[in-house]
């Protein structure tokens, strides 16, 4: 092999398309914004028998992390207030805040709720101040918990905020039902 000879790396021939999501015959589709786009690209770059990537990213934004731990930070916060778990108040959140209705399945009425996971950033904002106005329990400020802080700093953060919400006297609200 000839050592000056420098070893080839294909290249690819990019477009990035945009699309929406529709229903088309009862299913799901994606429908393309600009369709011309997509035959100009065809025609210009592509031959039968070409392989083709395809990346599809849903533009939809969903809650951050940072607002998954904060949710979680202050359920746990409630939970020492009112005196219920965490599995409770998730269940009740998803029950009286996510819920999107009741069906009939297998001859049983089922509650559909959403899942806080599928909330974009303002949705999952404003099912936190529903559970504010709910549950009477003030949401904490998030910024001290946005700090680096070591884990003794949190820990230290943490035990103040139970201080406080342990003083906190909630509105009365009815257990969850055990599931069976």
């Amino acid at each position: 092999m000839n050592p000056y000879k420098k070893k080839s790396i294909p290249r690819h021939k990019t477009i990035t398309l945009l699309g929406k999501v529709v229903m088309r015959d009862k299913e799901l589709t994606v429908e393309l914004l600009a369709p011309h786009l997509r035959r100009h690209f065809l025609k210009t770059y592509c031959k039968v028998g070409d392989h083709m990537s395809v990346t599809m990213t849903n533009k939809r934004p969903i809650r951050t992390a940072a607002q998954n731990n904060f949710y979680h930070l202050y359920l746990s916060l409630v939970s020492i207030s009112s005196g219920h778990s965490m599995s409770e108040l998730k269940d009740w959140v998803r029950e009286k805040i996510l819920s999107k209705g009741v069906r009939e399945v297998y001859g049983e009425t089922v509650r559909i709720t959403k899942s806080s996971a599928d909330l974009n950033i303002s949705e999952f904002a404003e099912m936190m101040e529903t559970i504010k106005e709910k549950t009477g329990v003030p949401i904490p400020d998030p910024a001290p918990f946005n700090l680096p802080l070591t884990y003794d700093e949190y820990g230290k953060l943490k035990e103040k905020q139970v201080e406080k919400y342990q003083e906190i006297k909630p509105k009365k609200f009815i257990k969850p039902k055990k599931k069976k």
